[in-house]
């Protein structure tokens, strides 16, 4: 059952965040740290997107589109200083299509992208929490 509430989200950000630096920890170019690592940011996105009182897609491809929750939430790109790509890859490439992958596609390694997904969460669950309760 999905959550209900922006803490409910959060909970599963911060689960999916540690199931993918626990799966890199042991596998350091594992495609399912990358992949798990983007449902972190989905449910970070999501969280956001209920204490806004902005509603989003919950199933189906959207609900897992981060480019669109993305600009649901009226965030910037520009606002994370991600010279490395490792913060925009999520919003700009990742998708549910990489649970098919062998490898990255992308020049960037999975124990990056987890790395950098940590800070994309942390940051957008920092805007999470000073975003005041909207109905």
């Amino acid at each position: 059952m999905s959550p209900t509430t922006a803490q409910g989200w959060a909970a599963v950000a911060t689960e999916r965040q540690s199931d993918a630096r626990a799966l890199s920890e042991q596998r350091a170019e594992s495609v399912g740290a990358a992949y798990l690592a983007g449902y972190a940011i989905e449910c970070a996105l999501k969280a956001y997107l209920q204490r806004a009182g902005i509603r989003f897609p919950k199933a189906g491809r959207e609900g897992h589109n981060l480019r669109g929750l993305w600009r649901s939430s009226r965030f910037r790109l520009r606002d994370l200083a991600d010279h490395a790509g490792t913060k925009g890859y999520f919003i700009n490439c990742w998708s549910t299509d990489l649970r098919y992958e062998t490898s990255i596609p992308a020049i960037l390694g999975s124990a990056e992208l987890v790395a950098g997904a940590g800070q994309l969460k942390a940051w957008i669950m920092n805007q999470t929490r000073r975003r005041r309760r909207t109905r």
